[in-house]
């Protein structure tokens, strides 16, 4: 395996499963042993950060999304574990920003990531669900509709405005490979209505797709705060 470096992004992550102590990498443990997957990193990890006393739920963000980003390294590249800890323990020790690991904290930090990478069913299936979920040429991030009023004037100026239209401006912001991007749509209250009816045409759809999950027994993936 190539030489491994840490993302800047994810060395909080990996000082955390560095410098914690033994008993809350057991807590984190046992968290995550009764943790179910999820669609969003900062879900899962507030609900694991519950049961972790000695971190924030923003310090158990940081360790998760690095764990997340071996598991996808590891799907992409089919490395086996050993190689994955092996490579990592190596980058750690290489990084001048991270603690440097004498020995047995080499070894105890070993330990823990071979642990903390036997959790396919729940960092695994996070991991590949938010791959799924993310896996489109455009990705929809937020909206925003702006409502004007224009006025209609009739030939003669002075008598000002002889009726108003009102004109909702639907903002749609996207991301894709070159960055955020957005769109601007006009919408008239016929334009309103539909696009309401088509949208809880898609939630019924959801919903019943559910509902047939739920049937077969197959886990439905949802936000947590998103019936």
């Amino acid at each position: 395996m190539a030489k491994l470096e840490i993302p800047e992004k994810y060395k909080p992550g990996f000082k955390q499963l560095v410098t914690v102590d033994v008993r809350t990498v057991d807590e984190l443990i046992d968290a995550l042993k009764q943790a179910p997957p999820s669609l969003l990193i900062e879900d899962l990890a507030s609900i694991v950060a519950s049961q972790v006393q000695a971190l924030t739920l923003e310090e158990v963000e940081d360790l998760i999304e690095a764990l997340i980003s071996l598991y996808n390294f590891r799907d992409s590249f089919e490395a086996p574990t050993n190689k994955i800890v092996e490579g990592i323990s190596q980058a750690v020790q290489d990084d001048e920003d991270l603690p440097n690991l004498s020995g047995g904290e080499k070894q105890e930090f070993e330990r823990r990531l071979a642990a903390l990478l036997e959790f396919d069913s729940v960092l695994g299936v996070t991991s590949k669900a938010i791959d799924v979920m993310r896996d489109h040429e455009r990705i929809f991030t937020r909206s925003r509709v702006l409502t004007d009023m224009r006025p209609i004037f009739e030939v003669d100026l002075e008598k000002g405005p002889a009726a108003v239209v009102i004109v909702h401006m639907l903002k749609i912001q996207y991301a894709d490979l070159d960055g955020t991007h957005e769109f601007f749509v006009a919408l008239d209250s016929i334009d309103l209505e539909e696009l309401r009816q088509q949208l809880d045409r898609a939630e019924k759809k959801g919903k019943s797709i559910k509902l047939m999950l739920d049937r077969a027994n197959i886990l439905y993936l949802n936000y947590l705060n998103v019936e």
